[in-house]
């Protein structure tokens, strides 16, 4: 219902059902919102989430042949003591069950998402976990620090003294241990977290680090759709209550000026691994990088954190990947 008010004309390119753990729907329900989906929507790519103590098999077959062609499976971690920290519900061999009964239902495009900077663990776990990760022949794998988000559970497990935070420096060796053993394994690094097997890149993902038009569906969900950022309320109670008395979803909604934009792109450009096309940027934004953030890209050439190339790409360094955060900062309008 909330999709239909988009009365969307241009033609969608991916569909990502996730942000949570689409899988513990029962399957009929899930099956049902891919058929009316697919009914309206012929995509490249269409991505859902699993948790890997939520997989069936015959629930993922019908999603295969209904044109379901890329699935995320939420691995986190493979071990056993880091998934109960996490408050996970599976275990590291229900992973390894989810990509078999994947594979065996015809998915031929499998992530994994892992996290590491978890409380309690170190680089042996997380060594472990990587090595684990590919030696199941995936196509994807995501690798994301942990953040310790505002007014949860974790928040207030650190304040109590029961966690403790990861030193920044050990979490930037994990990063870089990611980034060397992947792409030893034979995954291509196309964006910070991200890595992949030739031409198994996430589409829709890139979507969001191109800074190009995106629609979100449900509670929380945030939109870029032309010329305007909205997000929906959280509460999943007053969000079906507004569907149904035809109000509006959304908690905020705003039209960023030119200049912050501009901002967004260049902090989500500089995600990616080939950086900021310059020419591709002016004629997205109408500004030219350099001239908006010479300072920036002034300051960090010369700490060694970015570079500019001659084929007109501004990205970050090697040593300036485990400090994209910091750099980022300073592209903030």
């Amino acid at each position: 219902m909330e999709l239909e008010r988009y009365a969307i004309t241009e033609p969608l390119e991916t569909i990502y059902i996730g942000g949570g753990s689409p899988s513990c729907l029962p399957g009929y329900l899930l099956v049902e919102m891919v058929v009316s989906l697919m009914s309206q929507y012929d995509v490249a790519e269409f991505t859902i989430e699993c948790n890997p103590a939520q997989v069936n098999e015959a629930t993922l077959r019908q999603l295969r042949a209904l044109g379901v062609n890329r699935l995320s499976i939420g691995a986190q971690s493979f071990n056993a003591n880091e998934l109960k920290t996490l408050g996970r519900i599976h275990s590291p061999r229900q992973i390894v069950e989810a990509v078999r009964i994947a594979k065996k239902a015809g998915f031929e495009n499998i992530g994994l998402d892992l996290m590491f900077g978890i409380p309690g663990s170190s680089l042996k776990t997380w060594r472990h976990s990587l090595k684990s990760a590919a030696a199941l022949k995936v196509q994807h794998i995501s690798a994301y620090s942990l953040t310790i988000e505002k007014a949860t559970p974790f928040e207030c497990a650190v304040k109590q003294g029961q966690l403790a935070i990861m030193d920044e420096a050990v979490e930037r060796q994990m990063c870089k241990t990611a980034r060397l053993f992947l792409r030893k394994a034979g995954f291509g690094q196309y964006e910070i977290s991200n890595f992949a097997k030739p031409g198994f890149e996430c589409r829709h993902n890139l979507r969001y680090w191109q800074n190009l038009p995106v629609i979100g569906i449900g509670p929380a969900a945030a939109s870029w759709y032309r010329g305007k950022r909205t997000t929906n309320i959280a509460d999943i109670k007053k969000y079906i209550k507004r569907i149904e008395s035809g109000r509006s979803t959304q908690s905020e909604a705003y039209i960023p000026s030119p200049e912050q934009t501009a901002s967004e792109s260049a902090v989500l450009g500089l995600r990616m691994i080939e950086g900021i096309n310059m020419l591709e940027y002016k004629k997205q934004t109408g500004f030219n990088l350099t001239r908006l953030f010479g300072d920036a890209i002034k300051q960090h050439s010369f700490n060694g954190l970015l570079e500019c190339t001659v084929d007109d790409h501004c990205r970050l360094t090697e040593k300036g990947l485990s400090y994209a955060d910091t750099v980022a900062q300073d592209f903030v309008l």
